[in-house]
């Protein structure tokens, strides 16, 4: 693999029914939504393991237990298996990212619902923390962030963040200014939270 020092998490919800991409239900129906949630890890797992730039560790919701299904990505995929842990999305992420820096000079963390996001956006990332930036970031269209790299565990980061809306990435830039830590912004890509963000996903596959 191209950068041995570096790993990428990838924070995965189990497809049961009913419990993933709740916000498109009344929309696609219950089916669709815990088949997309299928098909995106599957896609994300494909996509980033035949790249093969770096380890690749799976997080999973709720845990790596579920019903078998991360076991079979386990026995299909390269990739090593841990549980995600903490109260919400911040603290999950935080103690992600700590255990992995643990092992790892590099950190890159990403979930499963920004489709379009590809191994060359992702090598960006990965050469510019290489560069000495502290963090850096593939801002979401809709105001979050579908991508954050990091060397260093940012507590401060991951806490008072009002996950799920448009001000996440101005939060985190605000944070980082105030703490004086460098950070870069790599191209703005899309992720999958409205309806007509699945019909923008049918298109791109």
């Amino acid at each position: 693999m191209k950068h041995p020092d570096t790993v990428i998490l990838l924070f995965a919800k189990a497809p049961v029914t009913g419990k993933v991409n709740t916000r498109l239900i009344s929309d696609i129906g219950v089916q669709a939504a815990t088949q997309l949630q299928d098909d995106l890890i599957h896609q994300r797992l494909s996509m980033l393991t035949q790249a093969n730039l770096c380890a690749v560790h799976l997080l999973c919701s709720p845990d790596v237990r579920q019903d078998d299904y991360f076991m079979r990505c386990k026995q299909q995929y390269p990739i090593a298996l841990l549980s995600q842990s903490g109260t919400d999305l911040g603290m999950r992420m935080l103690n992600g990212i700590k255990q992995a820096l643990q092992q790892y000079k590099y950190c890159i963390v990403i979930g499963t619902d920004a489709p379009a996001l590809g191994e060359v956006l992702i090598e960006k990332a990965i050469e510019r923390l290489k560069k000495g930036l502290e963090t850096v970031f593939v801002p979401a269209e809709d105001g979050g962030y579908v991508l954050v790299g990091l060397q260093k565990p940012y507590k401060f980061l991951f806490q008072d963040i009002t996950w799920g809306s448009a001000e996440v990435m101005q939060q985190s830039r605000n944070k980082l200014n105030k703490n004086g830590i460098s950070f870069y912004e790599l191209d703005t890509c899309w992720d999958i939270d409205r309806v007509e963000d699945y019909q923008r996903y049918l298109d791109f596959i």
